[in-house]
């Protein structure tokens, strides 16, 4: 026995211990192929969720628009707000048209009223063909026949003269936007007649409602009515 552990053993003749478990088969890393599993950690999956949502903020990102959204838009908008100025301007461009109408037909039915309801014995045809000059339709041939067949032979007869002045004109209605350019005014004219059958001057107050006419840019007086 002592022999025999002092002789030395030849090479590979030492002895396996046997462990009794199977032998782990290791892997060569030249031979792993690309299919071979992959196996992440739950904290793997984790960190690449946080980093997936810092990039994209932790929502999911919004869809984009359309290239043509934006200026198409922008275009609306902006024909919008020229279609609004457009009917603003337009508004207020006929209210200036029609105070500057009302404006212009009250000052030309004071002045035809106050040349109408006046006369002078002496003249009175060349107050008729001025008064007729500033009517219009059928009212001009109304007034020269009655002014002519009624009023001169009493004013000639009576020697009279007569003052007329409009103490207050105000307008009664407004005149169309649509082609009729017509207007009612009301007019207060104070009468002074003066004649040989008379002592004194004697004062007549009367109502008139004049409609007045345009016609080629002028006002004239189409309609009487006393009250």
């Amino acid at each position: 026995m002592a022999g025999e552990r002092g002789r030395p053993r030849a090479a590979g003749s030492e002895p396996v211990a046997d462990t009794g478990a199977p032998t782990a088969a290791i892997a060569d890393p030249k031979t792993a192929t690309a299919e071979t599993p992959q196996f992440k950690t739950p904290m793997a999956e984790t960190s690449q969720a946080q980093a997936q949502a810092r990039v994209t903020g932790g929502a999911a990102a919004p869809k984009r628009r359309p290239s043509w959204m934006v200026p198409g838009v922008a275009l609306l908008l902006a024909t919008a707000a020229l279609v609004t100025s457009l009917v603003l301007w337009r508004a207020a461009e006929d209210g200036r048209t029609l105070a500057s109408n009302q404006a212009a037909a009250a000052s030309a039915a004071r002045a035809i009223v106050e040349k109408m309801l006046g006369y002078d014995y002496r003249s009175f045809d060349q107050h008729t063909t001025e008064v007729s000059a500033l009517l219009t339709g059928s009212f001009k041939n109304e007034y020269v026949q009655a002014t002519t067949t009624r009023v001169k032979p009493l004013a000639v007869q009576n020697q009279a003269v007569v003052l007329a002045k409009a103490s207050e004109v105000s307008v009664m209605s407004t005149p169309d936007l649509d082609g009729q350019d017509s207007v009612k005014i009301l007019a207060f004219v104070d009468q002074s007649t003066t004649s040989a059958k008379l002592e004194r001057p004697q004062i007549d107050q009367n109502r008139v409602i004049l409609t007045m006419s345009q016609v080629d840019g002028r006002w004239l007086v189409s309609k009487v009515e006393a009250f």
